[in-house]
């Protein structure tokens, strides 16, 4: 069962550079008010809590939520943490502006990446289908995410970063 994908955009990015933006035109995600994030299960790398598989039932129930915004601009996410927020593990990005860069991740990669977390393999590689740039991403990140999809507690997040990273 697929998860329901959210996000909201704060208008800081290039509109021709809005990874979500392009899966809203598909079809794949569906824009809300950040008001949203104190319902739905988001993506915010301020969280002191890692994203787990265990979170798979909240997330088909809630949603995933990816916040659209710059890396150059502000980014004040910490005034954004509700009790439904978590963070992601070290990845590396393959997008064209921070290849290779630890957690400088595009929305879509930060999705994808919490897809395959959570189990849905198949979901992450057909929103990452969408990016010609992004083909390898899961390639690249494959054994990290295998790793982090196994993990039970945030310690064993922890020390399969320091494996890794």
């Amino acid at each position: 069962m697929d998860v329901a994908v959210k996000y909201h955009d704060f208008r800081l990015d290039d509109p021709k550079r809005s990874t979500m933006r392009k899966l809203k035109r598909m079809g794949m995600a569906e824009e809300v008010p950040v008001s949203a994030l104190r319902k739905t299960v988001n993506l915010n790398p301020e969280s002191r809590r890692y994203l787990l598989r265990s979170d798979r039932d909240q997330c088909l129930r809630t949603g995933i939520m990816v916040i659209e915004t710059s890396w150059k601009g502000e980014r004040n996410f910490e005034k954004h943490l509700t009790k439904y927020s978590v963070r992601l593990p070290t990845i590396l990005p393959v997008n064209p502006v921070n290849y290779g860069r630890p957690g400088l991740l595009s929305s879509v990669e930060a999705l994808a990446s919490a897809l395959f977390i959570l189990g849905n393999h198949d979901q992450a590689e057909r929103v990452l289908s969408k990016f010609s740039w992004a083909q390898t991403f899961i390639d690249v990140n494959r054994e990290p995410l295998n790793s982090y999809s196994s993990c039970e507690t945030q310690e064993e997040v922890e020390t399969a970063i320091a494996e890794y990273f």
